[in-house]
């Protein structure tokens, strides 16, 4: 009669095995999904400003490049590369186009109007940073490499310029410059700390042919989206 108690005992204590790993795993799970809910009810807001559009195409090459083109795209890849992270990514615009209503006139009303609108929707969304993507362009076509700049009234938008150029730098065959301050329109009238990136130049006969290549977009989007995520000291 001893066997089934052996027997009874055996299965009662497979089960309460089987029953504690089964809590220890749903705890887990539990607190893993807790943190991810936590992270994404938590998530910053970043709204990138893909430069010009419609329009105003920005600058323009000799072979006809727009840099409104070039602003667009790499602003796409940076929105993928931020996802990832929990960060929730905006843009002032997903196609090429503008925000002048019809029948307007005078440059610089029109520019003002446009810019005023993109500051606007980040202040909508609630952004915590506004990253604005452009491409350079001189008359000699001597200047080449990146540009960051920032407003020079704010600490948190030089911190932001900073670690953006620090990342930008590192590029290889990139120019070494630093973060600059500067008063400029789009970063002196946003609410939230605001940078102006200047990717290259479309004056540089190299550095044009690069700026339309896949594999350089890729390089100068991860080095804005890192330096992106230094300032907010994610992973």
């Amino acid at each position: 009669m001893r066997w089934p108690k052996v027997i009874i005992g055996t299965k009662f204590a497979i089960l309460l095995v089987i029953g504690v790993m089964c809590t220890l795993v749903l705890s887990v799970f539990w607190q893993g999904s807790t943190a991810v809910i936590s992270q994404f009810e938590n998530r910053y807001v970043v709204m990138l400003d893909p430069g010009h559009g419609g329009y105003d195409p920005g600058a323009v090459s000799s072979q006809g490049i727009y840099e409104k083109s070039i602003n667009l795209k790499i602003a796409q890849k940076v929105k993928e590369m931020l996802m990832p992270s929990g960060i929730n990514v905006f843009l002032t615009r997903e196609e090429d186009l503008d925000y002048v209503p019809n029948g307007v006139k005078g440059k610089t009303t029109k520019k003002q109007i446009d810019l005023n609108h993109r500051i606007e929707m980040a202040k909508e969304e609630k952004a915590d940073i506004f990253v604005s993507l452009h491409v350079n362009a001189t008359l000699t076509g001597q200047n080449s490499g990146a540009e960051t700049f920032y407003h020079y009234k704010s600490e948190s938008g030089k911190r932001l310029a900073e670690l953006i150029q620090q990342e930008m730098i590192k590029i290889n065959g990139m120019n070494r410059r630093i973060a600059k301050p500067g008063d400029f329109y789009i970063i002196k009238n946003t609410s939230m700390p605001a940078v102006i990136v200047e990717v290259g130049y479309l004056s540089s006969t190299k550095e044009q042919k690069k700026l339309q290549q896949t594999w350089y977009q890729e390089q100068l989007s991860r080095a804005i989206a890192k330096g992106i995520s230094n300032y907010f000291e994610l992973p």
